[in-house]
């Protein structure tokens, strides 16, 4: 990847919703490059979607949670995770458990209910509550050793 996309890309992150104007007055990079360099990588599938990071707890869903899941039926639990309100992110897995879902609960009783409703499947899972979150979203591209 070229030096300008990878300035590009580290500006979007900062913040996605800002102009093209104001990321090429921070990068140096020309209006119509920039313009161009964003498109491209909208089309290549490099940028998937412009989104915002959320404090859930602020919006009255203070419980985060992770939980591994193995399944016996995939596609099965697939569907019910998909369909779940409460899912946040939900991951396909290799190795020992096939799925991992972030969810957010307003309380714990609901999680509960998550719980139970899961356990109706043949699934063995391992949850663990989420106390602070440290670092999202700060992968450093271009600055690999």
């Amino acid at each position: 990847m070229k030096g300008k996309e990878i300035r590009l890309i580290k500006e979007l992150r900062k913040n996605s919703r800002q102009s093209l104007t104001s990321i090429s007055d921070k990068t140096g990079v020309p209006l119509a490059t920039v313009f161009k360099h964003v498109g491209k990588l909208h089309g290549k599938n490099v940028i998937v979607k412009d989104t915002s990071l959320v404090d859930f707890s602020q919006l009255g869903f203070p419980v985060k949670i992770g939980v591994f899941i193995r399944a016996s039926d995939k596609n099965e639990v697939r569907k019910f995770l998909e369909e779940h309100r409460s899912i946040n992110t939900l991951l396909r897995l290799s190795g020992d458990y096939d799925f991992y879902a972030e969810l957010v609960f307003e309380n714990m009783l609901r999680y509960q209910g998550f719980a139970e409703d899961l356990d109706k499947f043949e699934t063995k899972s391992t949850s663990m509550h989420f106390l602070e979150d440290i670092k999202q979203e700060e992968f450093k591209i271009g600055e690999q050793e």
